[in-house]
């Protein structure tokens, strides 16, 4: 029997802001059983969703800009198993004091613990390896690639979200949260905020795909607008708990990284249409 993480709706006012706030309280939802001993994690089921779809986008774009799909379908096995390593990694390095007794922890990925930009740079680095590789332009396979990245976010995040990842922190003016088990304070829900801004930079890379057409600018617009609204969202995330993320005067090491992207990728997006500035 499969339960469902919302397991209390309401409606309830508040003073002040004086909205409705839409109440609700989770359990989590880690694995779907299917016969004895076993079950799906649903973690990991969304992941693999977003992975497939993902590729499914990636494969349409390579067709669209006459490519081989089939070595856009290479590519992504590697990409898979890469950013499962560097997301892996990453968070091993921000979290080691949960490591450092025990290092056969750092394999057991089933139960949680990934960092979303150490996927993304061994992703990066994978398909610049492949570009030397096979004699491709980088940012051409970036650009395909983009728009499959951000929908795999969407499905990613909705695990996140099923799982109760990623707390977040009180709500004071937000018309909408969620509250724990065991804690009557309403929160943010970081999760389906990333869930649904993977979703919004998807709907934008594939609108602006054919406006953009220069090598590059697709992949960059991924970087900028994930990088952007990223170090947004992460002021939400709780820093009233016991087990919280790392911190470096007062931002998490996404922010950090997010800031260093946007930078990067706003030069390089510059670079791309400056011409076009001049010759007006």
């Amino acid at each position: 029997m499969i339960v469902l993480s919302i397991i209390d709706l309401n409606l309830r006012p508040i003073t002040y802001p004086p909205l409705p706030i839409i109440s609700m309280t989770f359990t989590k939802l880690t694995e779907i059983p299917i016969y004895g001993h076993f079950s799906i994690k649903i973690w990991g089921l969304m992941v693999a969703i977003g992975m497939l779809v993902g590729l499914f986008i990636a494969t349409k774009e390579a067709k669209r800009k006459k490519q081989n799909p089939d070595e856009i379908i290479n590519l992504f096995t590697w990409i898979i198993i890469s950013s499962v390593i560097g997301s892996r990694l990453l968070y091993v390095i921000l979290f080691w004091q949960n490591y450092s007794s025990n290092l056969l922890d750092i394999f057991k990925i089933w139960e949680g613990g990934l960092v979303f930009y150490g996927g993304i740079f061994a992703a990066i680095l994978t398909i610049y390896i492949y570009s030397k590789i096979k004699n491709k332009n980088f940012w051409q396979i970036a650009d395909i690639m983009a728009p499959g990245f951000a929908i795999g976010i969407f499905f990613g995040r909705i695990g996140c979200f099923l799982i109760g990842d990623h707390i977040g922190s009180p709500v004071h003016w937000f018309p909408f949260g969620s509250t724990l088990l065991n804690d009557n304070i309403l929160r943010h829900e970081v999760s389906a905020y990333l869930s649904l801004n993977g979703l919004i930079t998807f709907l934008l890379l594939w609108s602006l795909r054919k406006k953009f057409p220069k090598t590059g600018q697709i992949a960059y617009i991924f970087l900028i607008y994930y990088s952007f609204t990223r170090f947004l969202l992460d002021f939400f995330r709780a820093q009233d708990l016991r087990v919280i993320d790392p911190r470096f005067y007062e931002l998490t090491i996404s922010q950090w990284l997010s800031a260093l992207v946007f930078i990067f990728a706003i030069y390089k997006f510059y670079q791309t249409i400056k011409g076009h500035f001049s010759k007006k």
